[in-house]
């Protein structure tokens, strides 16, 4: 667990670079300022999207990455890489994008 949360502590610091060709829908388009306010509210549709796009992106992510990374999501579970992301958000300018955020953790997870 402590690699990820040395992941999330590295993740509003780091830029990735642009990857090729890809369009992402849902929440993951949201700025923090706005995910925040959907996670502070703790209920509703924007809620719901909210945690749903995260367990769905970090998800798709352990199919593309090692076993290791497999293991720590496991571990970790989707409340605390919720958490962890919305502290990114707080960390990050609002206008950071989610799915940047949520992407450098990723990334970052080792």
């Amino acid at each position: 667990m402590s690699r990820l949360a040395l992941a999330a502590a590295l993740a509003a610091a780091t830029a990735l670079p642009a990857l090729a060709d890809g369009f992402v829908m849902g929440a993951g388009r949201w700025n923090c300022d706005r995910a925040l306010a959907a996670a502070n509210a703790g209920e509703g549709m924007e809620y719901e999207q909210l945690v749903g796009w995260l367990m769905g992106f970090w998800s798709h992510a352990t199919f593309t990455r090692e076993t290791g990374f497999i293991d720590i999501v496991e571990q970790v579970g989707g409340l605390r890489i919720f958490e962890l992301t919305m502290t990114e958000c707080q960390r990050a300018p609002g206008e950071t994008l989610l799915y940047v955020v949520s992407r450098s953790m990723i990334e970052n997870t080792k």
